[in-house]
């Protein structure tokens, strides 16, 4: 399996996010910073709250997404015996990572789907071996290995 390989990908796309974040973080920081001086009609005072309100949710999103890295570049050294968070599984039609989401993508001639430890497919693989078939979606999966 091309665990670093996807892994990597994985890392790249997750910083593709973090650099998203940072400019909505900064967008709203730039509206909720109008000079208060020159505001004086309550719907801009309005807008710079609900501006300042968007900043910390894009914030508090900031700073999970940027944990998630940390855990993704944590997990290029390591190796899972069982279905985990953080354990890349083969299939016998796509890669399915555990541990956090992004946007599929292709490796190889098979498509990689990430998501989080959290989400309902989690509870479908996680007790599975391998040659194991496992239900995801509407597809029946075959599970080749894992690491």
């Amino acid at each position: 399996m091309k665990r670093t390989d996807i892994i990597n990908i994985i890392i790249e796309e997750q910083k593709v996010v973090i650099e998203s974040l940072k400019q909505s973080v900064e967008r709203y920081k730039i509206a909720s910073d109008l000079d208060e001086e020159s505001t004086h009609d309550p719907e801009d005072f309005s807008q710079q709250t609900q501006a300042k309100d968007m900043q910390l949710r894009y914030e508090k999103t900031l700073r999970e997404a940027e944990q998630s890295l940390a855990f993704v570049e944590g997990e290029l050294k390591e190796k899972h015996d069982k279905i985990e968070k953080g354990t890349l599984v083969e299939t016998d039609q796509n890669f399915l990572f555990v541990g956090i989401s992004v946007p599929p993508f292709q490796f190889g001639n098979k498509e990689v789907l990430a998501f989080s430890d959290h989400a309902p497919v989690f509870q479908n693989i996680k007790a599975k071996n391998k040659g194991d078939t496992v239900e995801v979606g509407a597809k029946s999966l075959q599970i080749i290995d894992f690491n």
